[in-house]
């Protein structure tokens, strides 16, 4: 045998052995990724109830047993009479195994015959066969990621949203914006602003204003109004460009003008962030960082739609509600110097409110809105390291530890020493989450931020910190939820009819060409481990209709084999020598099956770039799958094909459904 077929057969093994290893990936290291088991199964001895309809309120009574020993649980259910699943609200693996220990010992001290708590099934993950230091050998099982219809889960659209923020100030101090006295609050107004003469209301000015900017056909969804202060108001839309602003400024100050002639702009520019072309590229960049970072979500899948939508898919998702309200939070980080006149109301800094203030000057007091607007911001979220962690508290809570930048810390330990005394408050998306006394110098460059946060909530503030802030507002403009029975329906429904296609397709071939059917029986195998590794490589999403995009490619994998194989036959029935006849027809069937192929393939072009995010998984599995058979049609087959032609067995024609020249 040539050297060069050696060769080829060395590289055929390789290539079943690397597109092996990869799809299914039966050797790897132990499994450290993946979301942390945080939900166990206790089994007691004896049942804890007799009826099933009593199950919800001793599953209630025990987690009440729980809170109350100081065991913070997200939720238990008794699952049959006997069976308890306990679930924490621990996030990182340390506090979780901790929390299990607490539950254990408690469950008990109170129930007699509890078994030690296992991991559910769905949680469990694989086990390893074999495992040495960093290696592991796993039972093999496809590595490919399952998309939304196949495993459950939720899927979001989140929109982009321009917003301008203006802002009017009242310089005449006998002569507020807004005053109010008992008789004039509204139900929707604080009490701290009694004291002021009767006249315009936070409420009254906020509704003309709104009204105001609808009579110019401004949605009123798209209209936000704040009285901060008395003398400060702050109207927020989401205008696309400068001259919407400058329009809806203008209108605004002529109607406060109107009745305050000392209003003036505070700021000549408005804030304003518009939507441009980058801007979906750097909201899905931060929504990823934030989604990867989450322990309990594993392989999100994250597209572009537009310049200002996001798709977001979740599969598995346990608790689409919180993962919602990350995605959504801006994350704004400020480290803001309190006016020396405010200080916290009584009573407020022992029970970590910070919502109340007192105005030294005049005696009031004054809503965290005011004490915001007049304070100076020092330092943001940008100026901190992506190391951001939660920590166990004092007490039972917990609190998020944070670093600054090398080039800030400097600059964070001056600050802090020349504000010795002042109160330096902490910020999350406008709300006070502390507000320290500065004592002494900060020179390390690190702190934490504390606000009674349970694991989870530490958790959360931590990788929105380390994800960065949104550069605009989001909203969500779809979401729905697929039920995860469903997926797995689909799943079993998808595995058997892509098992009986393609062993009736290797069946077929056999069937009616015999050796050739063979060789193109072992090419379609290596054809279906090839795409799995590919897919796996490309980290591809398969959905459903993806299965059916895998399923027709390996219909278009078949058809080049009978093109190549009909060929041969023609060569062979002709007389020409098995060599010349291999070297004939493939040569011959190239162009009929380029151009079959290539049109396809324009077409999986087409769906991918214009369809949505199911379409797009069909055309990605169809076009990958459709250049893999080329591959293995043309190359692989056509090895094979010439290997066997090699030998006795070979060059029997009938093996080929070729008669002799002499029995024609």
């Amino acid at each position: 045998m040539p050297s060069r077929h050696k060769y080829w057969i060395a590289t055929i093994i390789v290539l079943f052995a690397v597109s092996f290893l990869i799809g299914f990936a039966p050797i790897r290291s132990p499994e450290s990724r993946g979301p942390v088991p945080s939900t166990f199964r206790y089994q007691f001895a004896d049942p804890l109830v007799s009826e099933p309809e009593e199950r919800e309120a001793e599953a209630e009574r025990i987690k009440r047993l729980l809170e109350n020993a100081g065991v913070s649980i997200m939720s238990a259910a008794l699952l049959d009479n006997s069976t308890l699943e306990v679930e924490m609200t621990a996030v990182i693996d340390e506090d979780v195994q901790r929390d299990k220990q607490a539950v254990t010992q408690i469950l008990q001290e109170n129930f007699e015959g509890v078994g030690q708590p296992q991991i559910p099934p769905s949680q469990a993950g694989q086990k390893p066969l074999w495992q040495l230091g960093n290696l592991a050998i796993y039972p093999p099982s496809p590595q490919i990621r399952l998309g939304l219809d196949l495993q459950g889960g939720a899927h979001v659209v989140l929109r982009c949203l321009s917003q301008a923020t203006m802002h009017f100030t009242s310089l005449d101090e006998d002569k507020p914006l807004v005053r109010l006295d008992q008789e004039a609050a509204t139900e929707d107004e604080p009490s701290e602003l009694q004291g002021y003469q009767p006249g315009e209301t936070r409420a009254s000015l906020r509704e003309k204003v709104r009204a105001l900017l609808v009579r110019q056909g401004v949605p009123t969804d798209e209209i936000t109004v704040e009285v901060p202060t008395p003398s400060l108001l702050v109207v927020r839309t989401r205008a696309n460009d400068e001259g919407t602003v400058a329009k809806h400024q203008k209108i605004v100050y002529e109607f406060l003008q109107s009745n305050y002639p000392r209003v003036e702009i505070e700021q000549k520019e408005p804030e304003t962030v518009f939507i441009g072309k980058n801007t979906a590229d750097k909201v899905k960049n931060i929504v990823s960082r934030r989604l990867y970072d989450m322990s309990e979500i594993r392989e999100p899948v994250i597209q572009e739609q537009g310049d200002d939508q996001i798709i977001v898919e979740l599969p598995g998702v346990k608790d689409p509600e919180r993962v919602l309200g990350i995605l959504r939070s801006t994350a704004q980080l400020e480290f803001r110097l309190i006016p020396a006149r405010y200080t916290l109301a009584g009573g407020a800094a022992e029970a970590d409110d910070y919502s109340q203030w007192m105005d030294a000057a005049s005696n009031d007091v004054v809503p965290w809105p005011q004490v915001y607007h007049e304070s100076e911001q020092a330092f943001t979220g940008a100026d901190l390291k992506s190391n951001s962690r939660p920590q166990p508290g004092q007490t039972m809570d917990f609190v998020v530890a944070f670093e600054l930048k090398n080039d800030k810390q400097i600059a964070f330990g001056e600050f802090t020493r020349d504000n010795i005394g002042e109160i330096m408050a902490i910020v999350l998306d406008g709300e006070c989450q502390m507000a320290p006394v500065i004592e002494s110098a900060i020179t390390g460059g690190s702190g934490r931020i504390t606000g009674n946060f349970d694991a989870q909530e530490a958790g959360d503030i931590a990788l929105l910190l380390n994800a960065g802030a949104l550069p605009v507002p989001l909203e969500i403009a779809e979401n729905r939820t697929v039920s995860a029975t469903l997926g797995q329906d689909t799943i079993n429904r998808s595995l058997i009819a892509g098992g009986i296609a393609f062993g009736f397709v290797i069946l077929f071939m056999i069937g009616f060409y015999r050796l050739p059917g063979m060789v193109a029986g072992v090419a379609l195998i290596l054809y279906v481990l090839l795409v799995l590794a590919v897919l796996v490589f490309v980290k591809a999403t398969m959905t459903l209709p993806g299965v059916a995009g895998l399923i027709l490619s390996i219909g278009f994998a078949v058809d080049a084999n009978v093109i190549i194989f009909e060929r041969l036959k023609e060569e062979l029935w002709s007389g020409r020598t098995m060599r010349s006849a291999v070297e004939a027809g493939f040569n011959r069937a190239w162009t009929a099956i380029l151009d079959a192929n290539v049109t396809t393939l324009i077409v999986a072009a087409v769906l991918y770039f214009l369809g949505t995010s199911l379409i797009k998984s069909f055309a990605v599995v169809l076009f990958l799958g459709i250049c893999v058979s080329l591959f293995t049609a043309v190359t692989v087959t056509r090895w094979m094909i010439t290997i066997m032609g090699r030998t006795s067995l070979g060059h029997n024609l009938a093996l080929y459904g070729v008669k002799p020249r002499s029995e024609q």
